[in-house]
């Protein structure tokens, strides 16, 4: 990054807010990422049993879940990763 001399401190607050907004989404990003993985982690011994009852079933659709809202999460951060990658190019 280039820093441009200016003549009040204005655009520096606006430059300083930018990237502190900036570093908050990236930060979000990567924790949502993160979170992902490990849903998709925690769904993936999701087999069908043949145990009977309400908590075996609540324990497979929490599972299947959690690895639908993982495998969501991963798919669309490299998706949002080659619109960047396109759009840079």
């Amino acid at each position: 990054m280039q820093h441009r001399p200016n003549s009040d401190g204005k655009e520096t607050v606006a430059r300083a807010l930018g990237q502190t907004f900036a570093t908050v989404q990236h930060l979000t990003d990567l924790a949502i990422a993160w979170g992902s993985r490990k849903l998709k982690q925690v769904g993936s011994g999701a087999e069908s049993t043949a145990s009977k009852g309400v908590v075996p079933i609540l324990k497979r659709f929490g599972k299947s879940s959690a690895r639908f809202v993982g495998t969501m999460g991963d798919s669309y951060y490299e998706w949002y990763e080659k619109l960047k990658a396109r759009k840079r190019s």
